[in-house]
């Protein structure tokens, strides 16, 4: 399962730029309609899916699964903000201990790089707040704290956007031993 989200990430990503270039006939050129405008900017909603790799000091990685909606407004090619809201849909052990993620949150910039009209990369960086609910002490807590990462996104066939994202999006300190979480997730967004 760990390896799943991965996985189906990249072959996802790399699956839908083919369909994407196959379907919608791209070619190098620029301009899908009389404004030019392949890369979609307005507002935009969308949904994601993915793993959060949750290391402890003193533990092994346990990997709870989240989903969130997320929504932005994309002012350019090359710039967006965007919003993010969901919570956990399992949690995961290390022996007796678990831990799972009620809730998360955040707000990001999104620095686009457009590399073909239907493929780009992207980085974020921004804020995201984890509540985390563990069976061993600090039972649950609420942290908010500087988030950074990198992603792909290919646009499909109707205009939906494929995307793949690994992030680091939190740090903190459990009773005096220190743990970490990123998180792989893959979705889909529809600009409005």
């Amino acid at each position: 399962m760990r390896r799943s989200i991965a996985i189906l990430g990249l072959g996802l990503t790399g699956m839908m730029s083919t369909v994407a270039m196959a379907a919608n006939g791209y070619g190098y050129g620029y301009g899908n309609d009389s404004s030019g405008d392949y890369f979609g900017n307005g507002f935009y909603v969308g949904a994601s899916a993915g793993e959060v790799f949750y290391k402890e000091s003193g533990l092994g990685t346990m990997v709870p699964t989240i989903a969130f909606a997320q929504f932005g407004e994309q002012f350019n090619p090359y710039l967006a903000v965007e919003g993010r809201v969901g919570g956990g849909l399992s949690g995961d052990d290390y022996g007796p201990f678990h831990v799972d993620i009620p809730f998360v949150y955040g707000g990001y910039v999104r620095g686009i790089l457009p590399m073909t009209p239907w493929f780009s990369g992207y980085a974020i960086a921004g804020v995201t707040g984890v509540q985390l609910h563990r069976n061993y002490p600090d039972f649950n807590s609420n942290n908010a704290g500087f988030t950074f990462g990198i992603g792909t996104e290919v646009t499909v066939f109707g205009g939906a956007r494929v995307r793949a994202e690994f992030a680091q999006i939190d740090q903190g300190n459990n009773v005096g031993y220190h743990y970490n979480m990123d998180q792989l997730s893959v979705g889909v967004s529809w600009f409005l």
